[in-house]
């Protein structure tokens, strides 16, 4: 087909879209998408009273499915909000998946599939869930439709125990060790599915991760105050155990979670070591490389075992 009448095409089929109404979900920015022969365009949603250039705009209807006329190529104005009927009939239009939610991020949810054995969706990691009922909670099996760029929101999945949903909720919440909750091989519950047990683990895994990132921002701001680096650390129980550089040397202390303060420094302090904090440590660290009156203890030096009988920890 010559360019001329595919251009041809596409101007009949827009001046037949301005005179119709059509059903669209606005989100974010109040924007919706529609396909006009074959082309996806986008449109700006406006307000009767932006469009009629009125000082005072009502607010725009947004998070919503919403009946929409379009008034030019690139913009719409809401006519009304859709019905239930009207949006339950367009969802149904397309494919429809199982899923489990696992965590709300502003207007929309993560959710990871509810059933693995879906061969007409290849879903890796978690996707993106809009405009899900108001009710809806963590660890809720819905059902959304996916029209091949978004996955929407449809009803909860009547196949989904809600039991099993409030028994996660309940555990997850529990943090009895390190601040995170029980592992998920600790999980027994009846008719707890395979997928429910893998949204549990990955929302484990994210808290684990969001931890790990605030302990090394605590970290790094302490020897950053004192012009260290962080390398890396290790958590044991109570403590961590520090590898940091001062002046281009590395160096290993062993720190309390709870207050940074020092529980061994790495260097011989005569049992002194909880007087200090992580960022005071490295200014006795320069001061003694400085008058070479270092004693390592640990790898480098001392066995620490030794070092405690000869200065056991003074007592505060």
């Amino acid at each position: 087909m010559a360019i001329q009448a595919v251009l041809d095409k596409l101007e009949r089929a827009e001046r037949a879209f301005l005179g119709t109404e059509f059903l669209a979900p606005i989100v974010g920015e109040g924007r919706v998408q529609v396909r006009i022969a074959g082309v996806v365009c986008q449109l700006r949603v406006v307000s009767q009273a932006e469009r009629k250039r009125e000082a005072v705009q009502p607010k725009l209807v947004n998070n919503t499915w919403a009946i929409l006329r379009p008034i030019a190529i690139g913009e719409a104005v809401v006519v009304r909000e859709a019905t239930l009927q009207e949006v339950a009939r367009y969802l149904a239009l397309f494919p429809q998946v199982r899923l489990v939610l696992v965590q709300k991020r502003g207007q929309l949810w993560l959710a990871l599939p509810a059933q693995r054995g879906d061969a007409r969706f290849r879903l890796e990691g978690p996707i993106e869930l809009w405009l899900a009922a108001e009710e809806v909670e963590r660890f809720d099996g819905v059902e959304a439709a996916f029209d091949g760029r978004s996955f929407w929101y449809v009803q909860r999945d009547r196949r989904s125990d809600p039991a099993v949903s409030a028994y996660l909720r309940e555990r997850f919440a529990q943090s009895p060790i390190g601040d995170l909750p029980p592992d998920v091989a600790t999980l027994h519950k009846r008719g707890l599915s395979r997928e429910q047990r893998e949204a549990y683990a990955w929302l484990c895994e994210q808290l684990k991760l969001a931890q790990r990132d605030r302990v090394e921002v605590r970290l790094a701001e302490a020897l950053g105050h004192a012009e260290a680096r962080l390398h890396s650390y290790l958590e044991r129980g109570e403590v961590y155990v520090v590898k940091y550089e001062v002046d281009g040397r590395e160096r290993i202390s062993t720190i309390r979670r709870a207050d940074l303060s020092v529980m061994t420094a790495g260097i011989c302090l005569a049992g002194q070591d909880q007087r200090f904090d992580l960022t005071s440590l490295v200014g006795v660290l320069r001061e003694g490389e400085r008058d070479q009156q270092l004693v390592w203890v640990g790898d480098e030096g001392m066995d620490e075992d030794l070092y405690w009988q000869i200065h056991p920890p003074e007592e505060l």
